[in-house]
């Protein structure tokens, strides 16, 4: 039986705090290696809504697949640097990301 207070299930709000949280942890040493969980939950919350724009049935959905993409490619980037544990690289996506995002108005 799975529990209910188990990190996996907790709400995850994308935003400027949570990124600039990040990016400081990820910079630090000794806090880098617990921003794994925050960062996949970041990548599953940006893929679903991607998906969900490019299936949309309206134009106004399909302008935002582009865009949303773009975020999906960048988490994946910082994802990937922070599994080969280059946290200043990883913060450096994540810093792109969230230019990115506010640009598109998803931030």
């Amino acid at each position: 039986m799975a529990n209910l207070t188990d990190k996996d299930d907790e709400m995850l709000i994308i935003s400027k705090d949570l990124i600039q949280s990040l990016r400081s942890r990820l910079l630090d040493p000794k806090q880098a290696g617990q921003c794994r969980r925050e960062l996949e939950k970041m990548l599953s919350i940006k893929e679903v809504l991607s998906w969900r724009a490019d299936a949309g049935p309206c134009c106004l959905s399909r302008s935002m697949s582009a865009p949303l993409f773009g975020e999906v490619h960048l988490l994946e980037a910082t994802l990937e640097a922070f599994r080969r544990g280059d946290y200043p690289g990883a913060a450096s996506s994540l810093e792109e990301f969230a230019r990115q995002a506010e640009r598109n108005g998803t931030l």
